[in-house]
């Protein structure tokens, strides 16, 4: 595989490897092929830490703790710098594996398609397969980084020597988990860090604060003069200009807004169906939905992060994602025996827009062995086999039950809304109402949002509601207090022109903690209804804060819904949910309001 090599190379081969790729879409099952022999790069796992007795596996460690292990922590930055180094022509380098999310739009260990969409990169998106597509790419990084680790280990001498050969057996990625900590953590926005090398104590460049591409200028056939990326040498979060660099105050200050335990809260217990918990494609708050939210804080106007096509080349693309799949895994873990049901795919480099997705489509590129056979949904849906856990997962010494319960304690414990079992109910999303308590009932209000991905022909917007007053310029929207809701739409880059296809997503957020922060009783549906229906409204703009008018969206339905909860009557326990009421008169006199069509779940 090719990416940003020297000029008069790349333009006499990239044309090649592009074949296939400008196609026009077709409809049919999945066909992938592989343009070389039957050697494939084995996604295998790691199987170095785990207990052969017991079967305990090392876990990938929220960040804020593995960066006071100094050994691991170490290890860990000088085996991410020595991965970003790699030659960018390399199968294995960062480039190349950052790279197949999406952009260069070349295909990765030579595996190709017989169709193609619009979209050049693998990954899934609007997709069932979300979640499980991206198990066995953070595998891969894993395996990776790993191998880097474990030759950086063993250059320390001495009593180290040990030390930092448990620590490399040991090592996983780490997640940051942007739920119970909604600010960019320090060890991520410095651009110098002080670790331990076999040197000794030296103070290094943070691989973490950004990715530096080796190619610059870049190739326009690979990296198009007329994107944000062009003036960019290297990633960035949340610029102020094109070729800015990162503010971690402007992220930071956007993330407080998001509500971000409240909403892992409720993909986590609300979507009970495997399909609304994983993808934005199902009405309903998924997984998949508050996972762009957080693309979208982190990379606001020009930032890599808003970006599908450059998002993995930034280092906290993949903390995000590992915390992705850790939900995901509490998710499987509370839900053990759902699945997913079929459901159509939109579109990527391998998989056809229209085919239907199911257990057994590929997960391409990623393969488990060398004979090229491809992971799927079935064959990625235990960590067991990547040689992962979770903090709260230890599922070798417990039977599924006792997983269940143990994994909703912790969901409750970090997350609960409601402060009922939560560990520090200060930090509760939702203000805590004297009369919940375990076992009580209590009516809880969402707004749904839907709208096509490509109402505005492939632009990047947002979608925001406000319960409230709107703030007059509409760069103060996201971090305004009365924003209740961020949808971030970013729709695949196509290489045409049009016609797009009918991509609709779905997000669904809660508006309670407004309606009890504005002293309403959520219980008095008959007075809660006029007070929405007054104070409900929402605004389109542009990543770069340029507003849209509401009617360039004719595919925009905004809802709004109540629905009856009884509270756990245990920790071990998660909510239930009853009847659902539709209140469709709170929108349907705006323009995307609610004409009688649910938008949410």
């Amino acid at each position: 595989m090719l990416s940003t090599i020297p000029l008069l190379l790349s333009l006499i081969l990239l044309p090649f490897l592009f074949v296939g790729r400008i196609a026009a879409a077709t409809v049919h099952p999945p066909s992938v092929s592989k343009t070389r022999g039957p050697e494939s790069y084995a996604i295998t796992g790691l199987h170095t830490g785990v207990n052969s007795q017991s079967g305990a596996r090392p876990a990938r460690r929220n960040i804020l703790d593995l960066q006071n292990d100094v050994p691991a922590w170490s290890l860990y930055i000088q085996a991410l710098t020595s991965m970003q180094n790699e030659n960018e022509t390399s199968q294995l380098s960062y480039f190349q594996i950052a790279g197949i999310h999406g952009r260069p739009f070349i295909s990765w260990d030579n595996v190709g398609s017989t169709s193609v969409s619009g979209w050049g990169g693998y990954c899934t998106h609007s997709s069932v397969l979300f979640p499980s597509w991206h198990r066995p790419y953070l595998a891969l990084f894993e395996q990776v980084l790993s191998s880097h680790a474990q030759s950086i280990a063993k250059q320390f001498s001495g009593e180290l020597r040990q030390t930092y050969q448990t620590a490399a057996d040991n090592l996983r990625v780490p997640y940051w988990d942007w739920a119970s900590f909604p600010q960019v953590p320090d060890s991520v926005a410095q651009k110098q860090i002080t670790i331990t090398t076999p040197f000794g104590t030296q103070t290094v460049t943070n691989p973490l604060y950004q990715y530096r591409f080796q190619q610059f200028p870049f190739n326009p056939d690979i990296f198009p003069s007329n994107t944000f990326i062009a003036a960019d040498a290297q990633t960035a979060r949340a610029p102020d200009t094109p070729n800015g660099e990162s503010d971690h105050n402007a992220v930071n200050s956007v993330l407080a807004q998001g509500n971000f335990a409240g909403r892992a809260w409720y993909a986590l217990v609300k979507s009970s169906a495997y399909d609304a918990f994983a993808t934005s494609a199902v009405a309903g708050p998924s997984v998949e939905s508050v996972h762009n939210s957080i693309h979208g804080d982190v990379g606001q106007n020009y930032g890599h992060m808003s970006f599908l096509e450059y998002s993995a080349f930034d280092p906290i693309f993949w903390l995000h994602h590992c915390n992705v799949d850790r939900l995901f895994a509490m998710w499987q873990a509370t839900n053990p025996n759902v699945s997913l049901t079929p459901l159509s795919e939109p579109g990527t480099f391998t998989l056809p827009q229209g085919s239907l997705d199911t257990l057994s489509t590929s997960l391409t590129p990623f393969t488990s062995n060398s004979h090229g056979q491809f992971y799927n949904s079935n064959t990625a849906r235990s960590m067991k086999s990547f040689g992962y856990t979770y903090p709260e997962i230890e599922d070798w010494h417990q039977s599924p039950t006792d997983l269940k319960n143990n994994v909703t304690a912790q969901i409750n414990k970090m997350y609960d809304p409601n402060g009922i079992f939560q560990q520090n109910p200060q930090q509760a999303a939702i203000a805590p109402r004297s009369t919940l308590t375990a076992g009580s009932a209590t009516i809880e209000w969402s707004v749904g949002i839907q709208v096509a991905k490509f109402d505005l022909d492939g632009a990047y917007f947002v979608v925001r509601v406000f319960l409230g007053e709107i703030p007059v310029n509409p760069q103060d929207w996201a971090k305004s207090p009365t924003c209740v809701a961020s949808v971030p739409i970013m729709p695949p880059p196509h290489q045409d022109e049009g016609p797009y296809p009918d991509t609709r997503v779905h997000d669904e957020f809660d508006l309670t903690k407004a309606i009890v922060g504005a002293k309403h009783n959520p219980e008095d549906v008959q007075s809660t209804v006029p007070y929405l229906k007054s104070n409900l409204s929402w605004r389109v703009q542009l990543l770069n804060g340029t507003v849209v008018p509401t009617e360039q969206l004719p595919s925009l339905r905004i809802s709004v819904q109540d629905e009856e909860v009884t509270m756990a009557k245990a920790i071990y326990e998660l909510p239930t949910y009853g009847k659902k009421t539709m209140h469709p008169e709170i929108t349907k006199d705006k323009t995307g309001g609610d004409k009688g069509g649910a938008a949410g779940r």
